[in-house]
């Protein structure tokens, strides 16, 4: 995976994927970027300098088949995309039902690109409402907190890591 940079959120989330992301069966790697994680995961981007194995919008439709994937995997994407409700739909499409959708997706964290969204734990288990979702904060420390002048209780979350398994019948 090429780094632009070793900041906290990236460190804390590649860690948490180290420790948490298994991939089963057939996967999609969606807004893949240059990333190759060493598994056989069809990969698609947007961007075609990448050189992904589709060219395609997350957004949809990606021409894929409905419940084709048991993986689908979309780190950092969303807040990168301008209806993100409707790019889970698509992603929810192509899921088969029992399989794992893997998300990551920075709060608060320096903007990076082109975003439209950032997602709090609330609004990514109501995007993801039928899914079985198990939801990771990546959070700040209290020296961190205290830097920035925070309530003790307060957490400073970078942002979050989700796993979350579909239930329910195939197609979304």
């Amino acid at each position: 995976m090429r780094y632009r940079g070793q900041t906290f959120w990236r460190k804390r989330r590649d860690k948490i994927l180290k420790d948490r992301l298994v991939v089963a069966g057939r996967a999609l790697d969606i807004g893949c970027g240059w990333r190759k994680f060493g598994w056989n995961a069809l990969r698609v981007d947007i961007n075609p300098e990448f050189g992904p194995d589709v060219v395609g919008d997350v957004e949809g439709p990606l021409g894929l088949r409905d419940a084709s994937f048991d993986t689908v995997i979309a780190l950092d994407v969303l807040e990168h995309v301008r209806r993100p409700f409707r790019a889970v739909a698509e992603l929810t499409r192509v899921l088969k039902p029992g399989g794992t959708l893997f998300l990551t997706v920075p709060f608060c964290y320096p903007r990076h690109g082109i975003e439209y969204y950032r997602f709090s734990e609330l609004g990514l288990r109501d995007m993801l409402e039928g899914f079985e979702v198990e939801i990771v904060s990546v959070a700040r420390g209290r020296l961190a907190r205290f830097a920035r002048n925070c309530f003790p209780g307060e957490k400073i979350v970078e942002g979050y890591f989700v796993a979350a398994k579909k239930t329910g019948p195939a197609g979304g």
